[in-house]
């Protein structure tokens, strides 16, 4: 492959993993487009004016409210940008949502390598021929890159045997938890369950619980009237000393802190 087309397919990419540990997509996206690296919805503007980017692609595991705003966000500042997005934790609601946001494309994990190059050419391709109305493309997709609609109906398909667990967490991570209920759900044994769940997400399912319990105590942190103590209950915490712990172990700073700087500052008179 040339690689000065290589280079002029540049991209923003917004890394917005969970658990950003574990291997994502931008190693397969390397050898077929330029991208800049970020992890902050503030680094957005700066990113797009510093790369000058043909496209963005926003990555996710397990996104939430929070991090979701980021394609509003891109959508809103950078019409002309077309958006992929690609998540792990997928619904037929989270696709429909995506699409009315004006995705140009949205794709559950795991994706193969050769999908990812044949997306990055076709949305260079796109945004470099076309003057586009506002980056929906004014050309359809090739037919053989589109994905079967079929996959609408996969809850999460990088982890097959353990969805359902990870979907009762979606719904009820605040409730009282027993991994044997839990391994029931997916028909393992207790012990089955805890090895399939660490081979599938590379950790195991207590530390899965606990960070998905932070990362939304951080999004309730974000709203103005909530207090550390409602937001510890809420995500099922029943000891506040247990939940300052693990958010300055997960975070890197107490949560009294996280919400002193996610709060908007306001301005002097």
């Amino acid at each position: 492959m040339d690689g000065a087309a290589v280079g002029a397919r540049r991209a923003v990419w917004i890394d917005l993993r969970c658990m950003p540990e574990q291997r994502g997509l931008l190693p397969d996206a390397r050898p077929h487009c330029e991208p800049l690296r970020i992890t902050q919805l503030t680094e957005i503007p700066r990113a797009v004016a510093a790369h000058r980017p043909q496209f963005v692609c926003i990555e996710y595991d397990y996104p939430d409210r929070a991090r979701l705003a980021a394609v509003p966000l891109v959508r809103r500042e950078f019409p002309a940008l077309p958006v992929l997005m690609f998540t792990e934790y997928h619904s037929e609601a989270l696709a429909m949502w995506a699409f009315r946001s004006r995705v140009w494309d949205y794709r559950v994990k795991p994706i193969a390598a050769e999908t990812i190059a044949r997306q990055i050419e076709a949305v260079a391709l796109t945004a470099a021929e076309t003057t586009a109305t506002h980056g929906w493309p004014a050309m359809p997709f090739p037919r053989d890159l589109i994905a079967p609609a079929g996959h609408l109906r996969r809850p999460l398909s990088a982890a097959p045997r353990t969805a359902a667990a990870v979907a009762w967490i979606s719904e009820h991570y605040a409730e009282p938890c027993r991994i044997g209920a839990i391994a029931a759900l997916c028909h393992l044994s207790e012990s089955e369950f805890s090895r399939v769940f660490h081979r599938e997400h590379g950790t195991s399912f207590r530390r899965f619980l606990v960070h998905y319990r932070i990362d939304k105590a951080r999004d309730f942190l974000t709203e103005p009237q909530a207090s550390v103590s409602q937001v510890a209950y809420a995500v099922g915490f029943n000891d506040l000393s247990q939940f300052g712990r693990m958010f300055r172990r997960i975070v890197g700073i107490p949560a009294t802190r996280f919400q002193q700087q996610s709060l908007p500052r306001t301005q002097p008179p």
